[in-house]
């Protein structure tokens, strides 16, 4: 049953989460905008795929700070296809420390 809900609210995150005038649609990672292109509430996941956006060609109320995702295990791809998993922890450190 769980495997259903799942996918039911994946799908539904597909075409973008609505929730009092906010969307997930991007995330902002420093000065890149990254558009979500997975998120999973069961498995506390999301992938985003980097854009050539800057924070501001998207409307406010779609980008995520990607500290919002803090307790996610979020995967980002660059536009050279690469993918890299956030450790949150661990990147706040490295940012913290500039």
């Amino acid at each position: 049953m769980n495997f259903i809900l799942n996918l039911i609210m994946e799908a539904y995150v597909r075409r973008i989460l609505t929730i009092n005038d906010t969307k997930m649609k991007y995330i902002s990672v420093s000065d890149k905008l990254y558009e979500i292109t997975k998120i999973s509430f069961f498995y506390m996941t999301v992938e985003a795929v980097q854009t050539d956006l800057t924070v501001n060609d998207a409307p406010e109320n779609e980008v995520w700070d990607i500290s919002e995702f803090k307790n996610y295990k979020v995967k980002l791809v660059n536009n050279g296809g690469q993918a890299e998993v956030i450790d949150f922890d661990e990147w706040k450190d490295k940012r913290d420390a500039r």
